[in-house]
């Protein structure tokens, strides 16, 4: 049944709202779980009455995979919250999930049913304290340009006006507020008939989350509703200013409201998930993967953070000569950003999965040559931030992935996004280099530096698994009975890894879509790896063996 499109998004607070969640959860999760232990039975019988591998994989397994994407695809977009998380990450794993699956899972990149507009407007206007006629000429309500598993996405165009300097001045005029130890944010708002997200907006370096007694704040002194808001004359000086948004069109980020709790419910839920298939299924260091994930779902609800980041990003990227050409990350617009609404620059192009339609009309070569292309360039893009600055984008699915004109590649989303401690980055770099060098010892001791911690078993079988995790070479599937997954344990997985992790699913997952098979991320970030580990002492300080600085762009 189709979702009613005026139906408000749900918020699971009280026990009994959570007890029955768990249970809904587990009921479908389980039934799935073991209608594929009885397509397992019923495969083996097949083959004892002659079925050969052909004709299972059409008339058994193919119906049966196309049954399960349906119902996980149900599973997540009715519960939402995490699972859309599951469902989006397990929907870009074309290498090793079954292709019906992924079809049906893949909807869930940018298809999943959204707020409806009179929810959204009233977030909207209750984060900017102001009218959305007052900061956009128009704004897109209905149609979303994205939703997703804690937000959906908007376009519209800032309004453009003339603010006079007396304007200016009433708006930015400020009274002081002494944090008592009995006050909160949501308290100090409502005694001064405020927004929290108006507190926030004047006080952008200190620390809310959990105020000390005697912290000076500042408050808006007039009447926040007063014509034109601050919000207003941001949206007037962000069209004015030669790094805003071109013809001010924006994307306009919403959080949906009261979202955390019940995404932190399900992750007890995953993690409980996690923990029994580590014993029976896989033998791969789960529940570690999902405590990082954990530990950065709850900093992926501070837009302000997001911001931040996705400035910072930008601004790296920018230094590299001539990469604007080939990767644009959004920009925040300034004063149209609060923990949960992001105001940024919008980027006009298409979903890296949907560019089936653009580019049928080539020839066979031409189409190889455009995918070769756009891949490596999104590559790239990963790979400059994994092993320069080691802050990266880590939401990795095809929705935050666009193909724009001129093969032009943009990034978005950086709601999940890590740092990488200086040793962990130069580890990676070392293994990089190892994969590339395709030298067995120098794999098995890269592993370890990188702090994998594997069970007893020859050194091929180490690189093997290596590979299957760090490079698009390789191939780690759960489901293979051949794959080292099952020859060899990964007894402990270093947290700061598993984003790392997912950016190579992401890729290797791409290729296989896209058709790209002789596509490697080892050797497209050779050369950036050995030139961070030069620049560390950790290679000769001869010449480094490219001819071009990855670093720089300027020949040596």
């Amino acid at each position: 049944m189709a979702p009613d499109p005026n139906k408000r998004h749900e918020v699971f607070h009280g026990p009994f709202q959570s007890l029955s969640r768990t249970t809904q959860f587990w009921r479908r999760a389980t039934g799935i779980y073991l209608s594929y232990k009885g397509a397992q039975a019923k495969a083996q019988v097949l083959k004892l009455q002659g079925w050969d591998k052909e004709k299972l994989q059409e008339g058994h397994w193919k119906p049966h995979h196309s049954w399960a994407g349906k119902e996980m695809y149900s599973l997540c977009v009715d519960m939402r919250g995490f699972y859309l998380k599951v469902g989006q990450f397990l929907g870009a794993r074309g290498d090793f999930m079954p292709l019906p699956v992924c079809e049906q899972l893949s909807r869930l990149h940018d298809q999943v049913p959204p707020m409806p507009a009179a929810q959204t407007r009233e977030v909207i206007e209750s984060e900017l304290n102001a009218k959305l006629e007052q900061v956009f000429e128009w704004i897109d309500l209905e149609t979303p340009l994205g939703s997703a598993s804690i937000s959906q996405v908007h376009k519209a165009k800032l309004r453009r006006q003339k603010v006079s300097r007396r304007q200016r001045r009433r708006a930015a005029a400020c009274t002081y507020h002494v944090v008592t130890p009995r006050d909160d944010l949501s308290r100090i708002a409502r005694a001064n008939n405020l927004l929290v997200s108006d507190i926030e907006r004047l006080n952008a370096g200190t620390s809310l989350a959990e105020l000390q007694p005697g912290t000076l704040l500042k408050l808006p002194a007039c009447d926040p509703q007063a014509a034109p808001s601050s919000a207003a004359i941001a949206a007037s000086d962000a069209c004015r200013s030669r790094d805003g948004p071109q013809k001010g069109i924006v994307a306009v980020k919403v959080q949906y409201p009261n979202a955390y709790p019940t995404m932190a419910l399900d992750l007890g839920n995953v993690k409980t998930a996690a923990a029994f298939l580590q014993k029976t299924e896989l033998k791969f260091d789960l529940t570690s993967a999902v405590k990082e994930l954990a530990k950065q779902i709850k900093l992926e609800f501070d837009f302000t953070r997001e911001a931040r980041i996705m400035d910072d990003i930008s601004n790296q990227l920018k230094e590299h000569k001539g990469l604007s050409k080939k990767i644009e990350i959004p920009r925040s617009v300034p004063g149209l950003v609060t923990r949960q609404l992001l105001v940024m620059n919008f980027l006009d192009g298409t979903q890296i999965t949907r560019l089936g339609d653009k580019v049928k009309s080539l020839s066979k070569r031409k189409r190889k040559m455009a995918m070769d292309k756009i891949l490596h360039r999104v590559a790239e893009a990963y790979g400059r931030q994994l092993l320069y600055g080691g802050l990266f984008q880590a939401d990795g699915h095809p929705g935050n992935i666009l193909v724009m004109k001129g093969a032009k590649i943009g990034l978005i989303d950086y709601g999940q996004s890590k740092q990488l401690p200086l040793n962990s980055k130069l580890a990676f770099a070392q293994l990089i280099h190892a994969l590339d060098e395709e030298d067995d010892t120098q794999i098995v001791s890269a592993l370890s530096g990188l702090g994998v911690v594997l069970g007893e078993g020859p050194p091929a079988i180490a690189s093997r698994m290596a590979y299957g995790m760090f490079d698009t070479r390789g191939r780690v599937d759960p489901f293979d009975p051949d794959s080292p997954m099952k020859q060899m344990a990964v007894k402990h997985f270093p947290s700061d890894m598993f984003f790392v992790l997912r950016v190579v699913q992401l890729l290797r997952g791409l290729s296989t879509h896209m058709g790209v098979t002789d596509f490697s991320t080892a050797h497209q970030w050779r050369p950036y790896a050995d030139e961070t580990l030069w620049r560390h002492g950790l290679l000769p300080a001869a010449k480094p063996w490219w001819h071009e600085s990855a670093f720089t762009g300027k020949a040596w």
